[in-house]
């Protein structure tokens, strides 16, 4: 019988959690967890400055929208996860890595896992949460209350954070990134992960199928388009000695710039003729027109079968994303201003955008809990105002940016 603990990893957890009005339990607002486990293990493995992280791979600089579709979105950044889990490595100077359908199935998949834990590597996993979701629920108040919640058990795919085995126990621990740290870690039994492992491939009897409380799309229930079956993403020990902050920051600038710009996200997740790609808005601009369609009339909230609806940002959508994802778009251009000016170089601009970016953070949360939908495109408009600025004071940053890489800091220079 064999165990192993990460016990080092609860110095490192991060959580991706805000607070409404009625604070913790009532109001626990969450997301990100596709990112947020790696975030722990950046720390984990020696970067304390998450917000310039997370900010770097510009998931809190992205807005996408399909007028066909509705369907508003605050996270995505220039593509698919992968993309995303890829970059951060980029940025940071860590070697990221992710796995999926491995071919011996779940014994190859769990040998894997437990080999990289024995190795103290946590380990990022995708799974379909409702398969164990009751004992994260007998351990977190705030999941617990969120699965009393109508169509709200979890019925989707959901990042967790694999620290630990018992084999005679019989258990896996695992740290759920949707919480604060003390009802963050639960045990499974190794069984039941294995089924929540193995759902994500989403098959049938040869065929796709729907998970339970997945929300319905136009005429038909939809699909998650995550990852797996088996799918594992984690940090190698080491950082790269030639990693340079300002050469991160010159490119991962540039990039953030393109996404606010609405050049990026490209559509990633359809999977269709290439030329029936239908039409998407993003960035701040693509903000501004989807705030509009609101106010117009012609996006809504979301319709359900039986005759009802969801409130298109109180409950559909997920704004919440657009809370902690700008607020990490702001801790990074601080970041990108504090070290232009250890360069002396001007960073005027490049701190006015941080600034509109909390002040982004802070009219999300607002837009969190508005039901009424015109009051909703309102605040919404408000926003992309905001972000359109940001865009501006950010164009004006470019041109010190650009130079970081050819100065030394005056610390270093003295």
């Amino acid at each position: 019988m064999d165990s192993h603990q990460i016990d080092r990893y609860a110095d490192a957890y991060y959580s991706m959690i805000w607070c409404g009005p009625k604070g913790y339990p009532e109001q626990v607002n969450a997301g990100r967890c596709y990112q947020t486990g790696l975030l722990g293990m950046v720390r984990y493995n020696g970067e304390p400055d998450i917000l310039f992280a997370d900010g770097s791979t510009g998931d809190g600089f992205s807005f996408r929208w399909c007028p066909a579709w509705g369907a508003p979105a605050f996270n995505g950044g220039k593509g698919p996860f992968h993309e995303l889990w890829e970059y951060l490595g980029q940025a940071t100077g860590f070697d990221v890595r992710w796995e999926e359908d491995h071919e011996g199935g779940f014994d190859e998949a769990w040998a894997r896992l437990r080999a990289l834990v024995d190795r103290d590597i946590p380990v990022q996993v995708g799974l379909h949460f409702s398969v164990i979701s009751q004992w994260a629920e007998a351990n977190s108040p705030a999941v617990a209350i969120r699965a009393q919640r109508p169509a709200a058990k979890y019925g989707f795919g959901h990042h967790v954070v694999v620290a630990g085995y018992d084999d005679e126990a019989g258990t896996v621990t695992i740290w759920e990134p949707n919480d604060d740290a003390p009802h963050a870690r639960f045990t499974c039994p190794i069984e039941a992960f294995r089924r929540a492992w193995a759902a994500a491939e989403q098959r049938t009897d040869g065929h796709y199928a729907a998970w339970p409380h997945h929300h319905p799309w136009n005429d038909g229930p939809s699909l998650h388009d995550g990852y797996g079956p088996w799918c594992m993403v984690w940090i190698e020990p080491g950082r790269d000695p030639r990693w340079d902050i300002a050469q991160s920051i010159r490119h991962s600038y540039r990039r953030n710039l393109k996404i606010l710009r609405g050049e990026y996200p490209k559509p990633y997740a359809l999977f269709g003729n290439q030329w029936m790609i239908p039409h998407w808005e993003t960035g701040a601009p693509g903000m501004a027109r989807c705030a509009q369609a609101v106010l117009d009339g012609s996006l809504g909230d979301v319709e359900l079968p039986d005759g009802g609806a969801r409130a298109l940002f109180a409950e559909a959508q997920i704004p919440n994303h657009g809370v902690m994802g700008r607020a990490s778009a702001a801790g990074y251009l601080r970041r990108v201003a504090a070290e232009l000016d250890l360069r002396g170089l001007s960073s005027a601009q490049v701190a006015a955008a941080a600034s509109g970016m909390d002040q982004s953070s802070a009219l999300f949360r607002e837009l969190r809990y508005e039901r009424d939908l015109r009051a909703a495109g309102a605040l919404l408009a408000r926003i992309a105002q905001v972000e359109l600025s940001v865009l501006a004071e950010m164009e004006a940053g470019w041109a010190p940016v650009a130079l970081i890489t050819e100065r030394s800091p005056a610390t270093r220079a003295a």
